[in-house]
C-alpha cells in the first residue's frame, strides 16, 4: 500500500521552509515548496469555469493555465514529462495535485511525496476526503516573532496587529483538526533547542525511520527558492526570541494584546505591561489604514476571480504584485 503524502501548514514565518527541508532530506521524502494549488486551482468558481476535467480540451486548458504559474515553474521538474503527466492523469482536482506532488518527487528520485503551503491550513477538509490519513503537521512559533518577522517582509504586513491576526488565524484554522489522529503540532522551539528528538517523534508519526541526514544541510542551488541559505544556518538559541530585539515595547504590547489567550494556550508567556487605550487605538488604527490601502491595488484580482476565473496567472499576478516588484527580475514569473 502507497504511504500516503505529507502536508506541512502553519502561520508564515512560523518555520515551516525550516520543517520542509529537514524533511526533504531523508532518503524517502519529497515535500513540495508552496504549491498554492487548492488556492489557485480549486475554488468551485474556478473549477466550473474550466468544466470536467475528464475531457480533454478541458483539462488542456487548465494545464496550459497552470504551468503558467510560478509555484509550477519553481518546481523544478521536467517540464516535457511534467504536461505529458498532467494531460495523461490530471482528470479531476484530486488526480491534478496528485500527479503535481507525485512528478517532483520522481525529480527527486524520491517516492514519498507531499506538500509545504502554509495556506493549506485552510483547506484540510480538502486535503483530509483526497487523501485520508494523510499525516498534518502543523508547526506553531511564538506570535511576537511571527509578527516580527513578517515586518520585514514584502507580503508581511507594517502592522504589528495585522501579522499577530494573521498567526491567530491560521493556528486556529489548523487546530480544527486537533482531534485527527493524521494532526501532529510542532513547536518551532523545541525543533530548534532538540531537532534530533522533534524529528525522531516526527518520523515515527508519519511512518518513516528517522534519518541522521536530516540534520545534515545540503548546498543551495538556483533551484531552491530567493533566500533559502538562511535555512542553511546552524540550529542555535538565536533563532529564538528575536522579537525581544526587532519590536518596540508598544508593538510587544499591542500583539499580546491582540492574541493573548491564544498565545498562552499555546504555552507563550506575555512579558509586556498591558497595552494602554491609546496603543490598542493606535494599532487598530494602523492596521485598518494598511488593510485599506493594500486592499485597492488587489482590485483586478477581485475581476479576475469573479469575471475572469479562467485568467489564474493574472490572478496571482496581482494577489502577489508587490511581493514581485520586490524580486530579483530573474526570480519573476510574468503573466501572459
Amino acid at each position: 500500500m502507497t504511504a500516503p503524502p505529507i502536508f506541512v501548514v502553519g502561520a508564515p514565518r512560523s518555520g515551516t521552509s525550516l520543517l520542509r527541508q529537514m524533511l526533504n532530506r531523508h532518503p524517502a521524502l519529497a515535500i513540495c515548496y508552496e504549491t498554492h494549488f487548492l488556492r489557485l486551482i480549486c475554488p468551485e468558481r474556478r473549477r466550473k469555469a474550466f468544466g470536467d476535467l475528464s475531457r480533454q480540451e478541458n483539462r488542456e486548458r487548465l494545464v496550459s493555465e497552470y504551468l503558467s504559474l510560478r509555484p509550477a515553474q519553481q518546481l523544478g521538474v521536467d517540464w516535457t514529462k511534467f504536461r505529458s503527466r498532467l494531460m495523461a492523469e490530471a482528470t479531476n482536482c484530486s488526480a491534478f495535485f496528485t500527479a503535481v506532488l507525485r512528478c517532483y518527487a520522481e525529480s527527486q528520485g524520491k517516492q514519498r511525496f507531499g506538500d509545504k503551503t502554509p495556506g493549506n491550513a485552510f483547506y484540510l477538509d480538502t486535503l483530509s476526503e483526497w487523501f485520508p490519513g494523510a499525516p498534518i503537521l502543523h508547526i506553531v512559533r511564538d506570535p511576537r516573532d511571527v509578527a516580527a518577522s513578517l515586518l520585514r517582509m514584502p507580503f508581511g504586513s507594517p502592522s504589528a496587529i495585522q501579522n499577530a491576526k494573521t498567526w491567530l488565524r491560521y493556528v486556529l484554522a489548523a487546530r480544527r483538526f486537533s482531534d485527527r489522529p493524521e494532526y501532529l503540532e510542532i513547536r518551532y522551539e523545541t525543533l530548534v533547542d532538540e531537532p534530533e528528538q522533534e524529528l525522531t517523534k516526527i518520523c515515527q508519526f508519519i511512518g518513516e525511520d528517522y534519518s541522521p541526514c536530516m540534520l545534515t544541510a545540503e548546498q543551495a542551488s538556483t533551484a531552491h527558492p530567493a533566500g533559502w541559505d538562511r535555512y542553511q544556518a546552524p540550529l542555535t538559541a538565536g533563532r529564538l526570541g528575536q522579537w525581544r530585539r526587532q519590536l518596540t515595547e508598544e508593538q510587544v504590547s499591542q500583539i499580546e494584546w491582540a492574541v493573548g489567550p491564544y498565545m498562552e494556550a499555546s504555552g507563550y508567556t506575555r512579558e509586556a505591561p498591558p497595552a494602554s487605550l491609546a496603543a490598542v487605538l493606535s494599532g487598530l488604527s494602523f492596521a485598518a489604514f494598511v488593510r485599506g490601502r493594500r486592499a485597492v491595488p488587489k482590485l483586478p484580482a477581485l475581476w479576475y476571480h469573479l469575471f475572469a476565473p479562467r485568467e489564474i496567472a493574472k490572478y496571482e499576478y496581482w494577489i502577489h504584485r508587490k511581493a514581485w516588484m520586490t524580486e530579483e527580475p530573474a526570480a519573476r514569473t510574468q503573466p501572459r
